[in-house]
């Protein structure tokens, strides 16, 4: 099952792509005064159920494209942008460059940890903020991060107008889709484990033999987050904790046997489930 994300500016979605290895990619998502937008924040982050397809985005979030060298998120500073968007324009990507880099500033970011371990918040997507919620006309975006040092997704509302951070919220039990980042590590973890060497077989047997490494081009992940429900077993504690299911397609065509199969991210542990 497959989570789009549609980037403006040219951004990729942020789970479908060619693997890549982890670490080159990004670290890569106080209450609003009316309160309105913060919800809408966590409404729209609905968890993909174990046996649902994911729905539609109802919007174009921008999302962890960034490599972890050159994310916004480690730059000593960003300038805000030339112009400032009008509060119903679509996103662009030099204010999200400069609303990452502001979210980075405050403590709440510097003490939540991503999907590698690392310091840091782990970025997942920047959207427009419900205009319909203020009535000033400045220009806000609300980006998301999950926090895999309490297994919470964080909300903040960025006016980028007056280049603050206007709310701050934390939900916990809320699975937005995983980013590249979180899909290719999830990968890497598969095929590290006792379970991979069926996957590795399998790959074989389609292409004539060919070895399957994290690094294997003919590879195209998809992947999407993982809650348990009533007629699962074997991933019990997702949905509490961050656990995502991947699809492994060959070159656009035959797809290897990952169905059975979970990673729960926030303990790097590789789960069958059935």
């Amino acid at each position: 099952m497959t989570d789009s994300q549609l980037a403006p500016e040219g951004a990729p979605p942020p789970t479908r792509r060619k693997l890549l290895t982890p670490r080159s990619l990004g670290i890569a998502s106080a209450v609003s005064a009316a309160g309105a937008t913060v919800a809408l924040v966590f409404a729209m982050q609905v968890a993909v159920q174990a046996t649902s397809s994911p729905p539609e985005p109802s919007s174009t979030p921008i999302a962890a494209d960034s490599s972890d060298e050159n994310a916004p998120e480690k730059s000593e500073t960003v300038e805000p942008p030339t112009v400032i968007p009008a509060a119903y324009d679509q996103l662009s990507g030099e204010e999200v460059s400069y609303v990452r880099y502001l979210g980075a500033q405050v403590p709440e970011y510097a003490a939540g940890a991503d999907v590698f371990g690392d310091s840091g918040l782990q970025f997942l997507s920047t959207d427009v903020a419900d205009p319909q919620a203020y009535t000033d006309g400045q220009r806000r975006l609300f980006s998301l991060y999950y926090d895999y040092a309490t297994n919470e997704l964080v909300s903040m509302i960025v006016n980028v107008s007056t280049g603050t951070i206007e709310a701050i919220e934390r939900a916990s039990g809320s699975q937005p889709a995983p980013t590249d980042a979180e899909t290719a590590l999830a990968w890497e973890l598969i095929l590290g484990s006792e379970l991979g060497q069926p996957i590795a077989d399998e790959f074989a047997a389609l292409t004539g033999g060919s070895a399957l490494t994290p690094e294997s081009a003919e590879v195209e992940l998809t992947a999407h987050s993982f809650v348990t429900d009533a007629g699962s077993f074997g991933a019990e504690s997702c949905g509490v904790e961050r656990c995502v299911q991947v699809l492994a397609q060959i070159d656009g065509g035959a797809f290897l046997t990952t169905s059975t199969i979970v990673v729960n991210l926030s303990t790097t542990t590789v789960l069958p489930v059935s």
